[in-house]
């Protein structure tokens, strides 16, 4: 899930190719207004029904959007109080920076039009890939221990702690439940999330469609460190896997 931060981790670090770095024409090409530097992306009047859906999202999942601030937050992932906003939280607003300067490429180099429909529809799409991801690493987890302890291994507590804005994860099964608002907010752009009433376990078809793209998703360049992508001895997932892939 290293794309799903990349984009973000560019911007951070102001790494991020603009218009105004790159380009003759330094306007935006979203609003075609103002001059297309880093900063301005975080108020670019374009993105702003796309940062509505991601609010909505992040109320979903229990965050006091109140407190979102119009740059740290998006930015960083800091709300207003200076907190660092949980892992789940981090990777909704990560991924939908992924998918918006996705976008802003197909502008630039293939002539489409911005569309924000488009972006919403994507992110709310790969936050779901990632919960059923999600859903299968904790089932698949519980599954390989289960047998250990004389029969009553249960995954650790911070696991159920990390992953609650999302929903409930059950201990002793590796079940999640996730959360009727979360469910809500992404069929809202149109995405089924019919998937998330299956056991991954029990749907060979599933299982081995899940394989197959989590093998292609994770790849990385030839050099970098996969440990980062690996899982703790008690389940729990690392620093990255846990803010870049929600789950």
């Amino acid at each position: 899930f290293f794309f799903d931060e990349k984009v973000w981790f560019k911007l951070v670090h102001r790494g991020l190719m603009v218009n105004s770095k790159e380009s003759t024409n330094k306007k935006c090409r979203l609003c075609d207004f103002s001059s297309e530097s880093q900063l301005h992306l975080l108020h670019c009047p374009t993105l702003t029904t796309v940062k509505q859906h991601v609010t909505q999202l992040l109320r979903a999942m229990g965050l006091d959007v109140s407190k979102i601030h119009p740059e740290l937050t998006w930015l960083l992932g800091i709300d207003k109080t200076g907190q660092l906003l949980a892992s789940a939280h981090l990777a909704v607003i990560r991924i939908h920076w992924r998918h918006v300067y996705a976008a802003m490429v197909r502008v630039k180099y293939d002539g489409e039009p911005f569309s924000s429909a488009r972006v919403k529809t994507d992110t709310a799409r790969t936050i779901l890939a990632r919960i059923l991801a999600y859903q299968y690493e904790r089932r698949l987890w519980f599954s390989r221990r289960r047998h250990s302890y004389a029969g009553g291994y249960k995954l650790p507590k911070s696991a159920a702690k990390q992953i609650q804005p999302v929903g409930t994860l059950r201990l002793s099964d590796g079940t999640l439940t996730v959360k009727p608002s979360v469910i809500e907010a992404i069929e809202q752009q149109g995405v089924s999330c019919a998937q998330l009433t299956v056991d991954p376990l029990s749907s060979p078809s599933f299982s081995s469609s899940f394989s197959t793209t989590s093998r292609s998703s994770t790849s990385r360049p030839k050099g970098s460190n996969d440990d980062h992508d690996k899982q703790d001895g008690h389940g729990n997932m690392t620093s990255v896997e846990a803010t870049s892939a929600l789950l």
